[in-house]
């Protein structure tokens, strides 16, 4: 079955079910932008959509220690890390991150992967997403 997102307007999944952020560029300001945008918050002018890098460099991490959103059980490691990822492009993304507290350190390479959050009624993953370190198996 497919990738699917939980919901719209911040990831697609390409033919391999693998995510790809939708963020918006500002031809008058220079300037890209994450989720989406209609004008640009800089310039105000209009904004073109466009896809966003699907890797980046770790910035900075916390590990939080309560049930991951949508879930109602703490998992064996007692939490979840979130993190800021710096992109190519000059984006920050702030996300999940896979893995456990001192798995991550400021500065690694990260990747963007799919984040499973339920089925729909077709069988179909319904999937945020969030980062992985580059050197992770898929």
């Amino acid at each position: 079955m497919a990738n699917i997102p939980v919901e719209p307007g911040y990831v697609r999944f390409d033919g391999g079910g693998q995510p790809i952020l939708l963020g918006s560029y500002s031809e008058s300001a220079r300037k890209y932008f994450f989720p989406t945008r209609l004008r640009c918050p800089v310039s105000e002018q209009a904004v073109v959509d466009v896809d966003l890098s699907t890797a980046g460099t770790l910035y900075s991490w916390t590990f939080v220690r309560m049930p991951q959103m949508g879930s109602q059980k703490l998992d064996a490691s007692g939490g979840y890390g979130v993190g800021q990822i710096d992109l190519p492009e000059g984006v920050r993304i702030q996300a999940v991150i896979a893995g456990r507290m001192g798995d991550w350190s400021i500065g690694m390479p990260m990747r963007l992967a799919p984040l499973p959050m339920g089925t729909d009624d077709h069988g179909n993953s319904l999937c945020g997403f969030q980062f992985v370190p580059a050197d992770a198996q898929s």
